[in-house]
């Protein structure tokens, strides 16, 4: 599983995240194309090779004339703003991939719930200025696109610095950060840089609040390559944000023993099928990855009885447990969140009894050993020997005590 790790050294922004992202390997000529089938016009790119209080970086920014999104140096010459809707109906009319277009309409989707709580209205009537220019488009597709050509499946992130001073905007002259972003960075680790300016626009922001799990969690993971994407400003510290990606372990160990990682949830109503079918779809879709597969009694619209079929699978896993719940259900669509977990460091090994080897799982906390017999062992036992579960269970249990 891939995993890329934005570490914050100089601020975060939409292009310096695409920076990074094009120096640690992801491939220019394939995003650019890509990108060139979102129907917006009339932009260019420029990418140099910069050197930031001696960090060598890379700058990527998409030139918009007329659109000055740059540090909001210029915010009053912004003559217009898009809607929510308006910027979805872009993105949806791409030729970006469904996962691609799935992760810039969610990251849009939060940013505009971001402004409706500050701005105290409704997201369907925000009307995007800074982040609905054509370049912030571009930044957050650009975004979903390179990680997509790097193959990385969760997305990781150090604590936001915050710069001191004020900003401004559209509308006037803010503090930093400015609300929309501190509302974006709600509930996620921040710290004081020491530096005067901004260092995390609203559109980094919204990029790594929807996309990371875990904020301030650095996992365990091998790098393979590492970028560094440059900003425009100079700061007394390298106005640079770097990307790790690489290989993610297993599981990231975080505290007391407990081990956090990222997971989706996939879930769909069906309410006209048949429940014999149920059976074979659950089959299918533990063998294509989930964890674990579960089927709910819920109340459609109308009063209309229906069953959720939910799943939970790495997020390696997502579009092949999707498949399967799409392919062995009569459902049209099926619903996916990412969702952190903590779980506890388990190990299974196989215990000699008088019935043969038999798996167990062990797992301790607060110094607490707890002990769970392998299921499957366990009801082949108690077929073979034509003797009830629990009695199979209890007989092993009793060995297992008897041996320590």
């Amino acid at each position: 599983m891939n995993a890329a790790y934005f570490e914050m050294i100089g601020g975060a922004s939409g292009n310096m995240l695409l920076g990074s992202l094009i120096d640690a390997g992801a491939d220019v000529d394939r995003l650019l194309e890509a990108l060139r089938t979102i129907p917006v016009d009339g932009w260019s790119f420029e990418s140099r090779r910069v050197v930031k209080r001696g960090i060598a970086a890379t700058y990527f920014d998409f030139i918009v004339p007329g659109e000055d999104h740059h540090a909001h140096e210029h915010a009053a010459s912004h003559g217009h703003g898009r809607h929510l809707a308006e910027v979805l109906d872009i993105v949806g009319r791409s030729g970006l991939s469904p996962e691609q277009r799935a992760r810039a309409t969610a990251i849009y989707v939060r940013l505009a719930d971001a402004e409706a709580k500050v701005h105290g209205t409704t997201a369907d009537r925000i009307h995007f200025h800074e982040v609905g220019a054509v370049d912030a488009i571009l930044d957050v597709a650009g975004a979903c696109v390179a990680l997509d050509l790097l193959e990385v499946d969760s997305v990781w992130c150090s604590a936001f610095p915050i710069g001191r001073g004020s900003i401004d905007m559209q509308h006037g002259r803010y503090p930093n950060p400015p609300p929309a972003t501190a509302e974006l960075l709600r509930g996620a680790p921040t710290y004081d840089a020491d530096v005067a300016g901004e260092m995390v626009t609203t559109t980094g922001a919204a990029i790594l609040a929807e996309l990371v799990a875990a904020p301030g969690v650095r996992p365990a993971m091998t790098a393979g390559t590492i970028g560094y994407g440059a900003g425009r400003s100079d700061f007394d510290v390298p106005n640079v944000l770097r990307a790790s990606i690489g290989a993610l372990a297993p599981s990231t160990p975080v505290t007391d023993g407990l081990v956090l990682d990222e997971v989706c949830v996939l879930e769909a109503n069906v309410d006209d099928m048949s429940p014999q079918r149920f059976e074979l779809a659950l089959e299918r879709t533990l063998a294509a990855g989930a964890f674990d597969v579960w089927l709910a009694p819920v109340t459609m619209k109308k009063s209309r009885p229906a069953i959720l079929f939910g799943a939970i699978a790495p997020v390696a896993c997502e579009a092949a447990v999707a498949r399967a719940m799409l392919a062995e259900t009569s459902t049209l669509g099926v619903r996916v969140r990412r969702e952190r977990r903590y779980t506890l460091p388990r190990e299974t090994v196989a215990i000699a009894t008088p019935f043969g080897d038999v798996r167990v799982k062990t797992a301790t906390i607060d110094g607490v050993r707890r002990r769970t017999l392998e299921y499957d062992d366990v009801v082949r036992i108690a077929r073979e020997r034509g003797r009830p579960f629990a009695d199979i269970a209890r007989r092993i249990e009793e060995t297992l005590t008897d041996g320590e």
